[in-house]
């Protein structure tokens, strides 16, 4: 799995896809997961989206099939895992947005996460007024809205910038869901599944460096 996942992250590889680093984490976690029944959610999910738009996929997703943010449990790791919150039908607002985006590919809708600080969301590729926060529901956002949920999430003590709604690179959503996961096991003070997590950052060129003594003395428990 550390292999599988170091080529997907190397920084000569293809394009980082969603679903597959997604599971590839989930998988580490889980080692008796089988990607194939998620992969074959998502397919079945978007074969049966009855409208092949970013607002139809959003209402579906988040409507009819009743996808929503695990307010009751919102720090729990399983969270991140796109198996489980396809499973249990709840999850962040990064791993909903992943979620979202991996059906519209799938419909021929491309979208793009958007990592605004303290909160993630999705927006069509080729429109940049129009954005979806997952968490929240199906319903669309326009920047002022969107400020206005950063102000919210942020309890107004962070400055608004523009540059917040840039897209965000699937590569650097996957290192975003690694920073999620880390911070997780830190604070539940679970060291097997930490040290895991620190194995798969020391694959990740832009995370190793910076973190070398860290994942030394944390991967330490397999030794």
């Amino acid at each position: 799995m550390l292999g599988r996942f170091s080529r997907l992250m190397a920084l000569d590889a293809e394009p980082v896809t969603l679903d597959e680093a997604s599971l590839v984490l989930s998988s580490a976690l889980q080692p008796d997961l089988d990607e194939m029944d998620s992969l074959v959610a998502l397919d079945v999910f978007a074969g049966e989206c009855p409208t092949p738009t970013a607002d139809g996929v959003a209402r579906y997703l988040f409507d009819t099939l009743g996808f929503s943010g695990n307010r009751d449990a919102y720090y729990d790791w399983r969270n991140s895992c796109l198996d489980r919150v396809l499973a249990t039908r709840v999850g962040i607002p990064i791993s909903l947005s992943i979620l979202m985006i991996e059906v519209g590919r799938r419909v021929g809708v491309p979208l793009v996460g958007v990592g605004m600080p303290a909160h993630f969301l999705v927006r069509p590729a080729d429109d940049d007024s129009t954005f979806y926060d997952p968490f929240h529901g199906p319903g669309r956002l326009d920047r002022a809205d969107v400020r206005q949920l950063f102000e919210q999430v942020t309890n107004g003590q962070a400055p608004w910038n523009e540059a917040y709604l840039t897209p965000t690179a699937n590569r650097d959503i996957v290192i975003r869901m690694l920073n999620n996961l880390k911070g997780s096991f830190a604070r539940q003070s679970d060291a097997v599944r930490f040290a895991i997590v620190m194995q798969l950052r020391a694959v990740v060129p832009e995370l190793a460096d910076a973190e070398h003594a860290e994942i030394v003395a944390s991967t330490a428990i397999f030794n």
